[in-house]
């Protein structure tokens, strides 16, 4: 989540170069080929079966690649990100599958590709002779919380757990939450927000868990342009229950209960069999 946000700050709406053009998208899952960049299997270019195709025919007259001309395919495909790096491109590339996610991609005439596991500073030292523009906004949907646990202990059914900055939703209000909080806000009338404050930047345990109450359906650039005192629009999902989340998947369903010493979270089920 928050590598996603590093990202936007460099991409921002969208960057061009040559007619092609940069933009942080969401990717349904499918099937393509994979090309590891200097060894790395975690980071590298990913393209879709026929987007290859297209790039291929694009750019030659094959409908296939001989092995010995895969180098110099390569390299006239992708060289749109940088010469050097495709010099980097393992050209033995290997079927993956890529999963359902948000990612910079690349689109060119005809084609796109995905770069995928690469860090913002990364991104930022290629593109900086790239401009700007207006690529269509990305919606992602934000976990509104009413607090945390830091080093959490395993849950108990019929157990209350204390709060971390515990937040009462009977009043509005809410943690904006994004790997980490990121705002207090709250509710307005019907879409808007207002935000009171904005959390310091700052790193947080692995093991953290929290209690999601809802959640915003918001634009990826309206996160990163929050303000204190300011307002904001967006689209509130309710649960039909307070959910303990932990290592990104729901551990507990519960109810909160609101004292004038902080917010408890009180377990009325517990999902033992959690992977």
């Amino acid at each position: 989540m928050n590598n996603l946000i590093d990202l936007a700050k460099v991409i921002g709406s969208g960057l061009t170069n040559q007619n092609c053009y940069l933009s942080l998208q969401k990717v349904n899952q499918q099937e393509g080929t994979f090309w590891p960049y200097r060894g790395d299997a975690k980071s590298g270019i990913w393209c879709s079966h026929s987007d290859w195709a297209a790039a291929v025919m694009q750019i030659s007259s094959l409908s296939t690649v001989p092995d010995d001309l895969m180098p110099a395919m390569i390299a006239g495909v992708f060289s749109i990100v940088s010469v050097p790096f495709v010099r980097d491109i393992n050209t033995q590339g290997e079927a993956t599958s890529l999963p359902s996610d948000i990612y910079p991609v690349v689109q060119c005439d005809g084609y796109q590709f995905v770069l995928v596991g690469f860090s913002s500073a990364w991104i930022k030292r290629l593109t900086v002779s790239w401009t700007t523009y207006s690529a269509p906004p990305i919606k992602v949907k934000v976990p509104l919380i009413s607090g945390y646990m830091l080093d959490p202990k395993p849950a108990l059914e019929g157990e209350g757990i204390w709060l971390k900055d515990g937040h009462n939703p009977d009043t509005g209000t809410a943690i904006l939450w994004w790997g980490k909080p990121v705002a207090s806000v709250q509710y307005h009338e019907e879409k808007s927000w207002f935000v009171r404050n904005i959390y310091a930047p700052y790193s947080l345990s692995e093991q953290v868990s929290y209690v999601q109450i809802a959640t915003l359906d918001m634009d990826l650039q309206d996160i990163m342009l929050l303000d204190t005192n300011q307002e904001f629009e967006a689209d509130l999902i309710c649960e039909a229950e307070s959910k303990l989340i932990s290592n990104g998947q729901c551990v507990a369903r519960g109810e909160l209960l609101v004292s004038q010493d902080g917010i408890v979270f009180y377990t009325n089920e517990l999902f033992e069999n959690v992977a």
